[in-house]
């Protein structure tokens, strides 16, 4: 059945793990955004090439702008621009806003280990 309501463009796979999240405000002269040092741990429940489900215990504010540094493979971190589109008490939908290559890469690699077998 077709769900006309669904508006994923990416297929999602499970991704548990640890997203070190960072608030990105404009600056005091409101020309320029700044990364702000001090940053939140959330847990991430699942990844697509479009971004991240994300379980905090603290509110996000939906349209802020956020800097994400993540594991995608051991030993290999990522970070990476998200807009927060959709925000609840407990979890949040966050989207890219830039992927490049090796973010890619990766998620496909994840949606590939969660696929089943063609064989």
């Amino acid at each position: 059945m077709n769900n006309s309501s669904e508006k994923r463009r990416f297929n999602r796979f499970d991704f548990q793990k640890s997203v070190q999240v960072y608030p990105v405000l404009p600056s005091k002269s409101g020309n320029i955004y700044e990364v702000q040092k001090n940053s939140i741990e959330v847990k991430a429940s699942d990844i697509s090439e479009g971004g991240l489900r994300l379980e905090t215990s603290q509110g996000l504010d939906p349209k802020f702008l956020i800097k994400l540094n993540f594991e995608v493979e051991k030993d290999e971190r990522i970070e990476v621009y998200a807009k927060i589109m959709w925000a609840e008490k407990t979890h949040c939908g966050v989207r890219f806003m830039l992927t490049d290559s090796i973010l890619r890469k990766s998620i496909r690699a994840i949606a590939k280990k969660n696929s089943p077998s063609l064989n």
